[in-house]
Protein backbone atom coordinates (compact mmCIF):
# COMPACT_ATOMS: atom_id res chain seq x y z
CA UNK A 1 0.00 0.00 0.00
CA UNK A 2 3.03 2.41 0.74
CA UNK A 3 4.06 1.91 -2.25
CA UNK A 4 0.89 2.49 -4.17
CA UNK A 5 0.33 5.71 -2.15
CA UNK A 6 3.95 6.71 -2.92
CA UNK A 7 3.86 5.97 -6.98
CA UNK A 8 0.01 8.01 -6.66
CA UNK A 9 1.62 10.63 -4.91
CA UNK A 10 4.41 11.11 -7.14
CA UNK A 11 3.35 10.24 -10.16
CA UNK A 12 3.63 13.33 -12.05
CA UNK A 13 7.52 13.32 -11.14
CA UNK A 14 7.95 9.58 -12.11
CA UNK A 15 6.44 9.95 -15.38
CA UNK A 16 8.60 13.31 -16.09
CA UNK A 17 11.80 11.33 -15.21
CA UNK A 18 10.62 7.97 -16.72
CA UNK A 19 10.04 10.34 -20.26
CA UNK A 20 13.35 11.76 -19.65
CA UNK A 21 15.26 8.82 -19.51
CA UNK A 22 13.41 7.16 -22.18
CA UNK A 23 14.67 10.22 -24.50
CA UNK A 24 18.45 9.80 -22.94
CA UNK A 25 18.26 6.03 -23.81
CA UNK A 26 16.87 6.53 -27.24
CA UNK A 27 19.81 9.05 -28.09
CA UNK A 28 22.26 6.86 -26.88
CA UNK A 29 20.99 4.18 -29.14
CA UNK A 30 21.16 6.38 -32.10
CA UNK A 31 24.47 8.25 -31.29
CA UNK A 32 26.43 5.13 -30.44
CA UNK A 33 26.51 3.24 -33.86
CA UNK A 34 28.54 7.32 -34.76
CA UNK A 35 30.75 7.31 -32.14
CA UNK A 36 31.69 3.39 -32.76
CA UNK A 37 32.41 4.10 -36.22
CA UNK A 38 34.11 7.45 -35.33
CA UNK A 39 36.18 5.48 -33.35
CA UNK A 40 36.87 2.50 -35.33
CA UNK A 41 37.53 5.22 -38.38
CA UNK A 42 39.99 6.81 -36.37
CA UNK A 43 41.76 3.53 -35.25
CA UNK A 44 41.86 1.92 -38.77
CA UNK A 45 43.38 5.09 -40.25
CA UNK A 46 45.84 5.08 -37.64
CA UNK A 47 46.98 1.47 -38.55
CA UNK A 48 46.88 2.00 -42.20
CA UNK A 49 48.43 5.32 -42.27
CA UNK A 50 51.17 4.32 -40.16
CA UNK A 51 53.76 2.91 -43.14
CA UNK A 52 53.21 6.60 -44.91
CA UNK A 53 55.81 7.35 -41.93
CA UNK A 54 58.83 5.53 -43.45
CA UNK A 55 60.92 7.33 -46.22
CA UNK A 56 61.46 4.65 -48.45
CA UNK A 57 59.96 0.86 -48.69
CA UNK A 58 62.94 -1.72 -47.67
CA UNK A 59 64.43 -3.74 -50.03
CA UNK A 60 64.10 -7.18 -50.37
CA UNK A 61 66.56 -8.93 -48.37
CA UNK A 62 68.17 -5.57 -47.60
CA UNK A 63 69.76 -4.89 -50.94
CA UNK A 64 69.43 -2.35 -54.00
CA UNK A 65 66.30 -2.39 -56.13
CA UNK A 66 67.22 -4.12 -59.24
CA UNK A 67 65.61 -4.51 -62.63
CA UNK A 68 62.50 -6.87 -63.44
CA UNK A 69 63.54 -10.46 -65.07
CA UNK A 70 62.15 -13.71 -66.76
CA UNK A 71 60.41 -11.58 -69.03
CA UNK A 72 58.27 -9.56 -66.29
CA UNK A 73 57.09 -6.32 -67.31
CA UNK A 74 60.50 -4.63 -66.72
CA UNK A 75 60.45 -1.00 -64.94
CA UNK A 76 62.12 0.98 -68.08
CA UNK A 77 59.11 0.13 -70.17
CA UNK A 78 56.22 1.95 -67.92
CA UNK A 79 56.49 5.77 -68.32
CA UNK A 80 56.58 6.89 -64.33
CA UNK A 81 54.09 10.05 -64.23
CA UNK A 82 52.59 10.11 -61.06
CA UNK A 83 49.70 12.71 -62.40
CA UNK A 84 48.83 9.72 -64.90
CA UNK A 85 49.26 7.05 -62.14
CA UNK A 86 47.47 8.19 -59.45
CA UNK A 87 44.37 8.25 -58.71
CA UNK A 88 43.96 5.29 -60.18
CA UNK A 89 41.32 2.35 -60.41
CA UNK A 90 40.78 -0.84 -58.33
CA UNK A 91 38.58 -3.65 -59.28
CA UNK A 92 38.24 -6.89 -58.21
CA UNK A 93 35.50 -8.87 -59.61
CA UNK A 94 35.32 -11.68 -57.18
CA UNK A 95 34.31 -9.13 -54.18
CA UNK A 96 32.03 -6.66 -56.37
CA UNK A 97 35.09 -4.38 -55.49
CA UNK A 98 35.59 -1.05 -57.88
CA UNK A 99 36.88 1.87 -56.34
CA UNK A 100 39.01 5.02 -56.82
CA UNK A 101 42.66 4.81 -55.10
CA UNK A 102 43.68 8.11 -54.31
CA UNK A 103 47.22 9.53 -53.71
CA UNK A 104 48.13 9.06 -49.83
CA UNK A 105 46.32 7.40 -46.38
CA UNK A 106 46.05 10.03 -44.43
CA UNK A 107 42.86 10.56 -42.67
CA UNK A 108 40.55 12.74 -45.51
CA UNK A 109 42.00 10.73 -47.97
CA UNK A 110 41.05 7.38 -46.30
CA UNK A 111 37.26 8.76 -45.99
CA UNK A 112 36.92 9.17 -49.70
CA UNK A 113 38.18 5.11 -50.63
CA UNK A 114 41.62 3.23 -50.77
CA UNK A 115 45.22 5.11 -50.54
CA UNK A 116 48.38 4.68 -52.55
CA UNK A 117 51.31 4.82 -50.19
CA UNK A 118 53.58 7.38 -51.71
CA UNK A 119 56.90 6.02 -51.00
CA UNK A 120 55.60 3.13 -52.67
CA UNK A 121 56.26 2.00 -56.10
CA UNK A 122 53.22 3.21 -58.96
CA UNK A 123 51.19 0.33 -60.71
CA UNK A 124 52.97 -1.19 -63.00
CA UNK A 125 56.62 -0.17 -61.73
CA UNK A 126 59.14 -2.63 -60.69
CA UNK A 127 58.37 -3.13 -56.79
CA UNK A 128 55.55 -2.93 -54.29
CA UNK A 129 53.07 -0.77 -55.05
CA UNK A 130 50.71 -0.32 -51.39
CA UNK A 131 47.60 0.40 -51.26
CA UNK A 132 45.16 0.42 -47.93
CA UNK A 133 41.80 0.96 -47.51
CA UNK A 134 39.12 0.59 -44.62
CA UNK A 135 37.49 -3.03 -43.54
CA UNK A 136 34.25 -1.54 -41.72
CA UNK A 137 34.10 2.27 -42.06
CA UNK A 138 33.54 4.99 -44.74
CA UNK A 139 31.99 2.53 -47.31
CA UNK A 140 34.22 0.01 -46.45
CA UNK A 141 35.80 -0.64 -49.69
CA UNK A 142 38.12 -3.65 -48.76
CA UNK A 143 35.74 -5.17 -46.66
CA UNK A 144 35.32 -8.30 -48.27
CA UNK A 145 39.27 -8.82 -48.77
CA UNK A 146 39.29 -12.30 -46.83
CA UNK A 147 37.60 -13.68 -49.15
CA UNK A 148 40.17 -13.77 -52.15
CA UNK A 149 41.94 -16.98 -53.31
CA UNK A 150 44.95 -17.55 -55.25
CA UNK A 151 44.81 -17.02 -58.61
CA UNK A 152 42.13 -14.03 -58.34
CA UNK A 153 42.71 -11.09 -60.58
CA UNK A 154 42.96 -8.07 -59.32
CA UNK A 155 42.52 -4.99 -62.36
CA UNK A 156 44.39 -1.68 -61.84
CA UNK A 157 43.37 1.07 -64.49
CA UNK A 158 45.38 4.75 -64.40
CA UNK A 159 44.15 7.40 -65.77
CA UNK A 160 47.01 7.16 -68.61
CA UNK A 161 45.03 4.29 -70.13
CA UNK A 162 47.03 2.14 -68.72
CA UNK A 163 45.66 -1.61 -67.52
CA UNK A 164 47.59 -3.69 -65.31
CA UNK A 165 46.23 -7.28 -63.99
CA UNK A 166 47.98 -8.63 -60.51
CA UNK A 167 47.06 -12.11 -59.45
CA UNK A 168 46.59 -13.25 -56.27
CA UNK A 169 49.26 -14.93 -54.52
CA UNK A 170 48.81 -15.18 -50.70
CA UNK A 171 47.50 -13.48 -47.60
CA UNK A 172 48.33 -13.26 -44.08
CA UNK A 173 47.23 -11.41 -40.78
CA UNK A 174 50.14 -9.46 -39.21
CA UNK A 175 50.88 -6.70 -36.46
CA UNK A 176 50.87 -3.07 -37.65
CA UNK A 177 54.25 -2.88 -36.41
CA UNK A 178 55.54 -6.18 -38.73
CA UNK A 179 57.80 -4.38 -41.58
CA UNK A 180 58.84 -7.64 -43.03
CA UNK A 181 55.30 -7.33 -45.93
CA UNK A 182 57.14 -4.04 -47.27
CA UNK A 183 59.99 -5.83 -48.60
CA UNK A 184 60.58 -4.45 -52.66
CA UNK A 185 60.04 -6.79 -55.29
CA UNK A 186 62.39 -6.59 -58.68
CA UNK A 187 59.24 -7.01 -60.36
CA UNK A 188 55.67 -5.52 -60.18
CA UNK A 189 53.69 -6.77 -56.75
CA UNK A 190 51.22 -5.43 -55.38
CA UNK A 191 50.14 -5.37 -51.30
CA UNK A 192 46.44 -4.65 -50.24
CA UNK A 193 45.86 -3.53 -46.12
CA UNK A 194 43.49 -3.36 -44.31
CA UNK A 195 42.74 -4.01 -40.68
CA UNK A 196 41.66 -6.89 -39.39
CA UNK A 197 39.64 -8.94 -37.33
CA UNK A 198 36.31 -6.38 -38.45
CA UNK A 199 35.48 -4.04 -36.04
CA UNK A 200 38.30 -4.72 -33.48
CA UNK A 201 41.07 -3.68 -36.06
CA UNK A 202 44.54 -4.67 -34.00
CA UNK A 203 46.29 -6.38 -37.16
CA UNK A 204 46.45 -5.93 -40.85
CA UNK A 205 45.18 -8.18 -43.38
CA UNK A 206 47.92 -8.49 -46.21
CA UNK A 207 46.90 -9.65 -50.10
CA UNK A 208 49.90 -10.19 -52.02
CA UNK A 209 49.43 -10.23 -55.67
CA UNK A 210 52.00 -10.19 -58.50
CA UNK A 211 51.90 -8.82 -61.97
CA UNK A 212 50.65 -11.19 -64.55
CA UNK A 213 53.12 -12.34 -67.25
Amino acid sequence: MKIKKFFSKHKIKITRYAGIALIVIGLAVIIWPFYTNFIMARRETDILSSWEEMDTIPDEAGGEETGGTDGKLEKEDIPVDTEKKVPFRITITEIELDWIVNKGTDYATLKKGPGHYTSSALPGEDGTCLVAGHRTTYGAPFNRLDELEEGDEIIIETEGNEKFTYLVTGMEAVLPTDMTVLENTDYPSLVLSTCTPKYYATRRLIIYAEIAE
